[in-house]
Order: C-alpha cells, then structure tokens, then sequence
C-alpha cells in the first residue's frame, strides 16, 4: 500500500506528540499487525476457503452452535461466510470454552485494513455473517440466539466510539441492528464476559434464509479495539432462562510442561526442569452438581519429527466438576467453588519419553458427553531444540522504551557451558518504519539479581526486520563471534538503542515472565511494571550445528545471493541449487508478499518495484534460501 508523504508527516507528527506525553519508563503498545495469521495466510497463499452461499443449515437437534474451539484460524466454512476474525486460543481471558473469535482491525491476510487511518478514527472492520439458515416451517417464537463478548481480553481495550454489533437480516428491509454495544476496557480482576440472549420473534425473520451478522468499529490501521465472542448458539425450543449449556470444555491451550521456561535447549535439559504435574483448567456449565457429574481424563503423547506415538494414558479414576450456578456473574467464577476446576496431571510419565532434541505434542483430553465434544482435547508442544524461550510463540502486545541509550533484557541461567550464537528477537512493525534506526546486541553477567557487566556488545548496529522470512516471526541476529558461558551462569541478553524511537518487541501475554524482564533508561535497571514474556531468545550450540540441519533449514547455510546490488529493473540470482523447480517470493519490510511466481530465468524482473529495502526468498523441493536486496530508481 503507497502511503502519500503529506499522510506520513502527519502521521509522524502525531508520533512525536505522543511519544513527548509518555513515560520515560518501559511502554505497553498493541500489534500493528497479527504475525500468526500473516503466516498462515501465506501458507495458503491467498487461497482461503470459499464457503458455497447457497447452502441453507437446518438446526436440527443441536441448532447452530459454534464455540470456535476448532483452532483453524478462520471461521467455519459450514457455518460462516467471512474469513475477516481471527479464531483463535490466546487472545480472550478465561473463555466459555477454549478458543474464540476475535475482532479488531486486520483483515484476513493479517495486516491493517488500511496504514493510514488515524488512531482516534473508529471504521467498521471485521465481518462474521452466518450462511443462510432455515427458519421456517414448524419453528415458533421460542427461537433464541444467544452468545458471549468480551472486550479487550489480552489485547487492546476499544473505546467508547467503537462497538460491536449483531444484525439480523429482513425479508424486507435487509440488514437490521438488534444490538450495539459500546467499547470498554478490561475489568479489573474480572474476565468480563457478558450473555446475550435475543429472541426471535418477528415473523420477517422466521424464514428459510435467515441471516445474522457480527461486526466490529475499531481503529483500522492496527491490531486493536478487540472483541471476543464465544459460544454462539442459535436453536428453537429454548427461553430466556436457557442461559447455561451441557458442556465441558478446557479453557486454555495447555500448561507449560518446564518448571522455568516454555522451551529449553535440548543439551540444558534435565528431568528436573520439569515439572511435577501439570495444571490445566476446565469450565464447567451445567447448572447443578452431583457427586456423579465426573469427567475421566488422559492424554496421548506423540514424537513430531519421527510421526511415532509414545504413549497412551487414562485416569484410573474421574474428577468431581461444580456448577457456576446461574448469575452468570463471572467475577465469582473461582477455583473449586464455582465454574473453574483445575485437572492435575503427574508429569512423571512424560520424563521418560523426553530423549532426543525433537519436537514433542502432548495432547490431553476429558471425556464428556457434552454438546461439543470438540472443546474436550487441548494441546501443548513441548520443543526442545536450542533456545531458551518464556513465550508460547504467539504475540497479544508489545513493549518499548524512548530514551536514547535505554536497555532492555531478560535473564536466563545455563544448566551446563554452552557457546551463545545468536539473538532471535520478534520486532512488532509500527507505523513509523523502525527499520531506519539501530541498536546494539548486549550480553550481561549477574548483577545481584539485575544485569551486571557487560559480556559482550555487538561491533555492528543492527535494525529491526518485520520480513518474518527467517526463523517464523522471529529475526535471526548472529554474534560477531560465539560467546561461551560456563555451567550455573546467569546471564541476560537485550540491546542498547541508538535512538529515542520505540523499538517495540512482542510480547506473550499468556504467560507472564515479568521478573525476568529488566529496563534500564536512567542508569539503574527496574524489572517490568507490565504481565507478559518478552519474545526475545538467546540461542546456543556449536558452530557445525547450524550448518548440518540440526536446526531448522531456513536457518543453515544460506548459498543465495543476488547482483547487482543496489538494482533498478533486473536482479540476478547466483543459487548454487540444481533444481529446476523454483519459486521465488518477494517480500517488503513490513513482511508482505509483493510478488510470488515461478523462476524462469537466471534474472527477475523488479522494474514494478517502488523503490525501497526487500527480501527475496527462494524455494526448492527441499530448501528456502533468503536474500536481502535494495531497489533503486532507473
């Protein structure tokens, strides 16, 4: 998208306000983009799946029910006509059932629906629109749709100016309101979630090709303003008190299985890193207990890299759930008295299983005979390759500083010696192009429980990339020569700025490492003031380990490379790969596929490129090489 220089300087001169109101201190900022759907996105390759219009659902017993559980990070085809919300399992607190819908400003490839809008600007975004449903026949006025919202959740809180709206479809008139509600933040120590029940009663709607629609007014050039809805549910012989449901369902994605880190090397590994049990929870809606309502539980653990089950297991004995009760009142949803239960598994059984530096599923199930049998089995993976990580890979925020010279780091400790080779650091793109300003990779020993002397500087400034074609969403940066730290050492890994711009790095707001993240902008270090991890991972090995394909292959060997140099209208590739098929990708700073087609020639084409910084990738049957080039007015 050509962003026009009157807008920019507006947009910098808003920046420049902004950034002169904030604290000098560490600064929580949303996403400008979503990094999980921008790579699933691509991995489609734009080809999303069309849901047939024509097709008309009949309710029959169970009605038309979705909790978005089904953790495919775009709606349902059987039930909805958009791919604009995200479905996903990280971005609601304590859901209805695990995973969730949510709106904000994006749009379905991941990235804002348009840079340029201001942030005090409130567009409509998102759409869900249900395919058409039949209505009519024998259906009467006991007919209700109801669903759960929650505003902000992980994310960013949308204003009173922004809204979420449910509409109906008129056999007459077309799209009607039925509800608006308006933006809020987060309660505080309240998961906020609110029923809705509307009941169907107008006789222009009981018909065969009823339709109802979600969507969302947000500010559109970001990640913000969100909404989650959950447990969608439509269906006739219900009343108004019809406002709890036959289900069991796992709230979040999994535990960590490590006592200290979400994933370790695999050579700093030892049993004793993890945990004794593991600790998921379970919301339970029915309205009444009984010593017979009892779920058994189990799980089934997989090798990943070699497709191979391990091990199979089942509860001897089933676990007792409670009722919420029927104020529906979620400030008093607590542990063991009310809707939440925690489901406890010994971890001793996965000790054994853990031998080889590969990648490990641990599914975990409950059985139930619930509505939705499809929110009864969660997943956590456990990877154990080469570095150390507190977040679960998935970005809801972000953090920054605005001080020249301020500090950033996270602390890690080494169970045995190892030679750190590089820094990968996740960069959330902000609308002030950051990839123009500078820092410098920084290593410090123990200070007392805070950073201490500094082990290493980087020699070269480095700056921030959003390509996203390295190692995930995740930027690859290498030391000038590897550091070796011996066994029990504590250290941190971070970065001095060479600017007082924000150099925002993503943060994972499902587990929270807050005590690990230190700050330092006037001298001193202070740990974070915010919940969250930072994404940001020392990685270690020797140097023949990221040359043989012990890591990932996007990250060995790199034999691509490009002349000229800075080019105008033609880029040669030098590839030493004899495959004669080859894709190549171009892709700007923002991490946005520009071009994508077969290699015909040993040239490409560039002469449509406005000028400006670019990444080309090149794929093989078994390889992806990257290079970065700059293109440059005839």
């Amino acid at each position: 998208m050509k962003i026009s220089m009157n807008k920019i300087r507006i947009l910098l001169v808003f920046l420049i306000l902004t950034n002169f109101s904030f604290s000098q201190g560490l600064v929580e900022y949303e996403l400008t983009t979503n990094a999980t759907l921008i790579k699933k996105y691509n991995e489609l390759k734009g080809k999303l799946r069309t849901p047939f219009i024509f097709d008309t659902i009949n309710l029959g017993t169970d009605g038309f029910l979705d909790d978005f559980s089904a953790s495919s990070y775009y709606p349902d085809t059987n039930l909805w006509l958009d791919n604009k919300v995200y479905i996903n399992r990280t971005f609601a607190k304590s859901p209805i059932t695990l995973g969730v819908a949510t709106f904000e400003g994006l749009d379905e490839t991941g990235y804002p629906y348009d840079f340029t809008a201001g942030p005090s600007t409130s567009a409509i975004a998102d759409y869900l629109t249900s395919k058409p449903i039949n209505l009519g026949g024998t259906l009467t006025d006991s007919v209700y749709l109801s669903f759960y919202y929650q505003p902000q959740g992980n994310g960013n809180g949308p204003e009173t100016m922004d809204s979420l709206v449910l509409q109906f479809k008129h056999s007459v008139s077309g799209w009607r309101n039925i509800k608006a509600i308006k933006g809020t933040t987060l309660a505080t120590n309240d998961s906020s979630w609110t029923l809705v029940m509307i009941p169907i009663t107008d006789t222009a709607y009981l018909k065969d090709d009823f339709q109802f629609r979600f969507f969302n007014r947000a500010t559109i050039s970001g990640n913000t303003d969100h909404w989650n809805i959950d447990y969608v549910y439509l269906n006739d012989n219900r009343s108004f008190d019809d406002t709890v449901y036959n289900d069991v369902s796992y709230v979040y994605n999994g535990a960590p299985l490590l006592k200290n880190y979400r994933e370790m090397p695999w050579r700093q590994y030892k049993k004793s890193e993890l945990r004794d049990s593991v600790e998921n929870l379970l919301r339970y809606n029915y309205t009444v207990f009984s010593p017979a309502t009892t779920v058994s539980y189990g799980h089934v653990i997989t090798d990943d890299i070699i497709p191979s089950v391990l091990s199979t297991f089942t509860a001897a004995s089933s676990i007792g759930l409670y009722p919420y009760g029927n104020t529906n009142t979620y400030t008093a949803c607590d542990f063991g008295v009310s809707c939440l239960r925690r489901i406890r598994i010994d971890t001793a059984v996965f000790a054994p299983l853990f031998t080889a530096p590969w990648r490990y599923t641990i599914k975990q199930f409950i059985g139930t005979s619930g509505i939705n049998p499809q929110n009864d089995t969660m997943v956590v993976e456990q990877n154990f390759y080469n570095h150390f990580a507190y977040d679960d890979g998935t970005a809801e925020n972000s953090f920054g500083l605005s001080v020249l010279n301020s500090q950033l780091a996270e602390k890690f400790t080494l169970n045995v010696g190892d030679s750190l080779q590089y820094i990968d650091i996740y960069f959330n793109p902000f609308v002030v192009n950051a990839s123009i300003y500078s820092f410098n990779l920084q290593v410090w020993g123990d200070g007392g429980g805070s950073p201490g002397p500094i082990l290493y500087t980087g020699a070269n400034a480095e700056t921030p990339d959003y390509s996203q074609v390295k190692h995930n969403q995740f930027i690859r940066y290498k030391l000038d020569a590897p550091l070796y730290l011996g066994a029990g050492v504590t250290f941190y890994v971070g970065f001095t700025q060479n600017t007082s711009q924000f150099l925002y790095i993503g943060v994972d707001k499902n587990t929270n490492s807050q005590n690990k993240i230190f700050y330092n902008v006037t001298g001193s270090w202070n740990t974070s003031p915010f919940v969250g991890s930072l994404m940001l991972h020392p990685v270690f090995g020797s140097a023949s380990e990221f040359i043989t394909g012990i890591t990932d292959s996007e990250n060995d060997k790199n034999e691509l490379s490009v002349f000229p140099n800075p080019a105008n209208d033609r880029l040669y590739i030098n590839n030493n790969s004899d495959s004669n098929k080859i894709t190549f990708s171009i892709i700007d700073l923002l991490g946005k596929t520009i071009i994508s087609e077969r290699m015909d020639a040993d040239y490409i084409d560039i002469s449509r490129l406005e000028s400006g910084v670019y990444f080309i990738q090149l794929s093989t049957e078994n390889k992806v090489s990257t290079a970065k080039f700059i293109k440059v007015k005839q």
